[in-house]
């Protein structure tokens, strides 16, 4: 048995935005409007909300959302009294914009409701409306259920989720992704990358999120480059349907280690998160293939084989192979390294001990333990004392 849950109406395609305006009619004539720090793709919205006398009241998310922010805005909008949230950007913006359409009914602080840092308890209320307009092509915060917010105080980031937190509408417009900086794409698609990849290979898979993942990660394989390099509108939409479907996979299934250890450190770096997940990502797939040989998880192998089968269309590639275009991809896309955002200075028992408490991480293929976890970051960091296993074994086992 499994469900599938997702955006309640999904508007995809060019020109999506200005050809369903009027769509947010339906939702009321108040709306909270939230934007990141250049708000001009909210222009069109903005002159709608003239023209038609709505109430609008505009806020703006500078950086990840911060839970004493996200606590602000919220006081803030239960004084407007809006009749939706409408967010347009990047994920981050999506995030705040979901937590507020969530909180804003609900009463009491954030903590109440957050994992890992909180008491983690249920909504009271069924979140106002919330309509998602994604400016960037990598979380899938469109479609999705939860909103990650920053601890500033215990330097984490933790989740507010909730199925009742499904955005009730999904505006996906992929010329609002034309023109992204080339470094910002590729953090963004290899983030979407990782959402396909780790629920694919989940401990807790079903056909739907298959479906799923298969089609977004062909997608993406074809799409990352020539969108991130050379702008092409057609690369663009593909990168933006993959996205669209890694929110979906992550909603349906479950993601892994690279995200457990993601909202770890993205407690503690200043770094983009797809930056961090996608660096994490190639050496996430080599432990857990380690693991699962070590285990003789055929099932797990089985899994990470045909993913490697769909990166490089070759229907004969080995696990390696899949692994292997992780690494040229992210060094095709001249991504900037953790390290230089001070990864190598965190104390790595510390950020596996709390990857182990979040909730991403439960959905890894199988468990990693500290010392497995230590050794993906290990395997990063170039300063410090690396764990002697390295992808040469996943050649000599393959072979």
């Amino acid at each position: 048995m499994f469900q599938f849950m997702t955006a309640t109406r999904i508007i995809f395609g060019e020109g999506a935005l200005n050809n369903s305006l009027s769509t947010l009619n339906q939702f009321g004539y108040s709306v909270l409007l939230v934007t990141g720090r250049d708000s001009a793709r909210a222009e069109p919205l903005i002159s709608y909300f003239k023209q038609q006398g709505m109430r609008y009241q505009q806020v703006a998310v500078h950086g990840e959302p911060l839970i004493a922010m996200v606590e602000e805005m919220a006081a803030m909008g239960r004084k407007f009294r809006p009749d939706m949230v409408l967010a347009i950007g990047g994920g981050s913006v999506l995030d705040t914009g979901k937590a507020l359409a969530a909180l804003i009914p609900n009463q009491g602080s954030v903590y109440d409701y957050v994992e890992v840092v909180g008491r983690n308890v249920p909504l009271q209320a069924k979140p106002i409306p919330f309509i998602a307009v994604p400016t960037t092509a990598g979380t899938g915060a469109e479609v999705s259920k939860s909103a990650v917010l920053r601890s500033a105080q215990e330097n984490v980031k933790v989740g507010l989720r909730s199925p009742d937190m499904l955005p009730d509408l999904a505006i996906v417009d992929p010329t609002l992704t034309y023109g992204m900086d080339p470094i910002m794409s590729g953090c963004c698609g290899m983030d979407a990358f990782t959402h396909l990849m780790e629920s694919y290979v989940c401990g807790e898979p079903n056909p739907l999120t298959d479906m799923v993942c298969e089609e977004g990660l062909r997608r993406l394989s074809g799409a990352i480059l020539a969108a991130c390099e050379d702008d092409d509108p057609r690369a663009r939409s593909d990168m933006a349907f993959a996205a669209m479907l890694g929110g979906m996979a992550l909603a349906n299934a479950k993601l892994g280690a690279a995200h457990g250890l993601a909202s770890s450190l993205g407690g503690r770096l200043h770094a983009p998160h797809g930056l961090i997940t996608a660096q994490l990502a190639p050496y996430v797939m080599q432990e857990n293939v380690l693991a699962a040989r070590e285990a003789g998880r055929a099932d797990v192998l089985n899994r990470y084989r045909q993913l490697a089968c769909i990166l490089t269309g070759r229907m004969n590639a080995e696990i390696v192979d899949g692994i292997d275009w992780t690494k040229r991809t992210l060094k095709r896309l001249n991504l900037p390294s953790v390290t230089e955002y001070g990864f190598c200075d965190v104390l790595f028992d510390e950020v596996a001990e709390d990857a182990l408490l979040s909730n991403s991480i439960k959905g890894n293929p199988l468990p990693l333990n500290k010392d497995r976890l230590m050794s993906i970051l290990n395997q990063i960091c170039q300063c410090k004392v690396k764990d002697s296993r390295s992808q040469d074994d996943l050649y000599s086992q393959e072979n």
